[in-house]
């Protein structure tokens, strides 16, 4: 195994860890089923998001999207050749190409013999990898890249965990999203800045090229009500939290852009409405759709549906939005989703490590299990002898049906 891959392996075993453990702290400090949660709630609450916090930091290191980066640049025979002839200008050009493929790079650094030869992307980027170029079979030089820049992790931390974030380097306040200023944060613990009162927790991550960034993830204490509930039922309030998130990244996050996007520039669906040329705008919409960024997309003139094309499984998040001539009257509706119910609880899943279930009435659209025919919107459940605990919220599936996306922890 290669050094990088052990590293992967240790941060992503940490990782795992730190949810294990934030779910047995739930366990040892509930006392008993029925126990409230009480004085451990700030406890149990803190350890539930900071391990879902580190999951997400975890990922931009070890994921998916780092191997296939890691690859499409060790696999680089242009790049690889530009090196080993010590062509600096071959190897700019070639950099600017990986760096803009879409594959998320958003910074990399080119050495040969330890010399940079180029270095483009952002300044102020995380968790850098490493990685070498062969030519022939032999090392002709080297390159460290990430896909993930300090603002991305901080918005990424604060919609899907509710984090706020302060990170620091050798001391500095280099991004925040709260005024802490040069105020003192606690590795773990709680902190008042502003006048609110945030338990906070910290993890160390790799600094682009070299050394060591602090992060500083504070969440709002949780209401003092919440104290009256066990502990693993703090824990899921948490968990389903997170799953809401998700849910209305589906709404109003990166994903949707693009369908936003081809709404808003298309000129020529809403010239076919006008004219009252259906049949035309039927193609147009069947078209949108096979370029990408709808799951389905229902195009309707005065409550009358005159174009519906897309997926037919079951889809969650359903957006409208008027559809404008250039005069900028309204000659039609947009409704669309952009994820489906099962790519729902995949990505749920991920980011909780638990079941996530999507269900109107009994019937489940989608679901990481069968799961209890019956399931409280909150509380206690057994299902095939394991006992969990439930929190849950409203959702809405297209075209306009209300579901409710439950999440499963372990009592």
């Amino acid at each position: 195994m290669s050094e990088r891959a052990r590293i992967a392996t240790s941060l992503l075993a940490g990782a795992v860890i730190a949810v294990i453990v934030a779910l047995l702290l739930i366990g040892a400090t509930a006392g008993s089923a029925g126990a409230s949660c009480a004085a451990a709630t700030d406890r149990t609450y803190l350890s539930i998001a900071f391990a879902l916090a580190r999951r997400i930091n975890v990922g931009e290191s070890t994921g998916n999207a780092v191997e296939r980066a890691l690859h499409t640049i060790s696999s680089d025979q242009v790049l690889a050749a530009a090196v080993a002839a010590d062509d600096v200008t071959a190897v700019e050009s070639e950099v600017h190409v990986l760096v803009f493929n879409h594959e998320h790079i958003v910074r990399l650094r080119v050495l040969r013999a330890g010399a940079v030869l180029d270095d483009l992307g952002g300044p102020l980027v995380l968790a850098p990898v490493s990685g070498s170029l062969r030519l022939g079979g032999r090392v002709v030089g080297t390159f460290v890249m990430s896909i993930q820049d300090d603002a991305g992790y901080r918005k990424l931390a604060q919609r899907l965990v509710g984090a706020a974030v302060v990170m620091r380097y050798r001391g500095r306040t280099v991004m925040s999203d709260i005024a802490a200023g040069n105020q003192r944060l606690p590795a773990r613990g709680s902190v008042a800045i502003g006048g609110v009162h945030y338990l906070v927790a910290s993890l160390r991550d790799g600094r682009f090229p070299s050394g060591t960034l602090r992060i500083w993830l504070l969440f709002r204490s949780p209401p003092a009500t919440l104290a009256r509930s066990t502990c693993a039922q703090v824990g899921a309030d948490v968990l389903a939290d997170v799953a809401r998130r998700a849910y209305e990244e589906s709404r109003s996050g990166p994903p949707v852009r693009p369908a936003l996007t081809t709404l808003a520039l298309d000129q020529a669906l809403p010239q076919a409405l006008a004219a009252g040329d259906y049949r035309g705008a039927a193609k147009i919409v069947t078209g949108m759709v096979a370029g990408g960024g709808f799951a389905r997309l229902q195009v309707s003139v005065g409550g009358r549906v005159i174009a519906d094309a897309g997926s037919s499984i079951p889809l969650l998040a359903p957006l409208r939005r008027p559809i404008r001539d250039s005069a900028g009257d309204v000659v039609g509706s947009a409704l669309f989703s952009v994820q489906n119910a099962h790519g729902y609880t995949i990505l749920a899943h991920a980011l909780t490590d638990v079941p996530v279930l999507v269900r109107t009435g009994r019937r489940q659209l989608a679901g990481s299990f069968p799961g209890p025919p019956n399931l409280p919107a909150r509380g206690p459940v057994t299902y095939d002898g394991v006992h969990y605990v439930v929190a849950s919220f409203t959702a809405t599936a297209f075209p306009t049906a209300s579901v409710r996306i439950y999440v499963l922890n372990r009592a």
